[in-house]
């Protein structure tokens, strides 16, 4: 997650760089195109609001939830999307290896980050602590299937 970019650069960036028209995603979150093309400009631009109404349909439709990170962020939280886990209650191992890759690379990140301090040490180190934090959650769900003998087929 970029922490550096302000809410309307990240809306501007999910309305008008998405896969999706904004015509395409005006007609999916119920709202008039030429509104949400204006929503997602800078306020000096276009002097247009984008209603709090439309923004979950809108991160919904477009898959693009920075917004709801970087709200988590400004508010002092940690925001991880709840994975689903389809590992078999045989490859558990996968599942340590998968979490200790992870730390490992974060800890490499953070050494690297406080010996030179750079923007682009800073954004590793913070992707890949989020990483740390989605394998955890994951490591979790497992074992709280585990735990009730309920895991997921993988399909």
């Amino acid at each position: 997650m970029a922490t550096n970019k302000s809410i309307k650069t990240i809306l501007y960036e999910t309305i008008h760089r998405n896969k999706k028209s904004v015509e395409q995603i005006a007609d999916e979150i119920g709202i008039s195109s030429n509104y949400l093309y204006r929503a997602g400009l800078p306020l000096y631009e276009s002097g247009v609001k984008f209603p709090l109404d439309y923004l979950i349909p809108l991160m919904k439709t477009t898959g693009n939830y920075a917004i709801l990170e970087k709200i988590a962020w400004i508010c002092g939280f940690l925001l991880v999307k709840e994975p689903k886990v389809r590992i078999p209650k045989t490859e558990g191992t996968e599942l340590v290896a998968d979490y200790q890759d992870a730390t490992t690379l974060a800890v490499r990140c953070l050494k690297k980050f406080l010996d030179k301090p750079t923007e682009d040490h800073y954004n590793e180190v913070i992707d890949a602590l989020q990483l740390v934090m989605t394998k955890s959650a994951e490591a979790k769900k497992y074992c709280n299937k585990h735990y009730q003998g309920q895991l997921e087929l993988e399909i």
